[in-house]
């Protein structure tokens, strides 16, 4: 995903260094966020590519995995492993975050019955 002035003109309105409309024809610091973003885009574009941007499915994740040199797969799983995420932590926050999308899900659905 590639970044976009509007994208960085809207951190600089979060941190306190820009305001108001974005309109980089007008504004100069909205036309120096365009560049920045530019300038972004090209560094990210630079750096080493071998972790897909957006990992959405397990069907992708076997499909990088199988395609992945081993020893990258097993960088990224040290790595994973020295910031504290272990299997059974893992399978412990799925199951957590599954049960908070249920109660949210059926909290929805009651709603909407309750609804003429």
């Amino acid at each position: 995903m590639r970044l976009t002035g509007k994208d960085v003109w809207e951190v600089g309105v979060k941190m306190g260094w820009a305001n108001g409309p974005y309109d980089p024809r007008s504004n100069n610091i909205a036309a120096r966020a365009d560049v920045m973003a530019s300038l972004l885009n090209e560094v990210i574009g630079k750096r080493q590519n071998w972790l897909p941007e957006l990992v959405e499915s397990e069907d992708a994740m076997r499909a990088w995995e199988a395609k992945t040199p081993r020893e990258n797969v097993l960088r990224l799983y040290k790595f994973l492993n020295q910031l504290g995420y272990t299997v059974i932590g893992i399978d412990a926050a799925i199951e957590r975050e599954r049960a908070k999308n249920k109660t949210a899900d059926s909290s929805a659905e009651v709603a909407k019955k309750a609804r003429p």
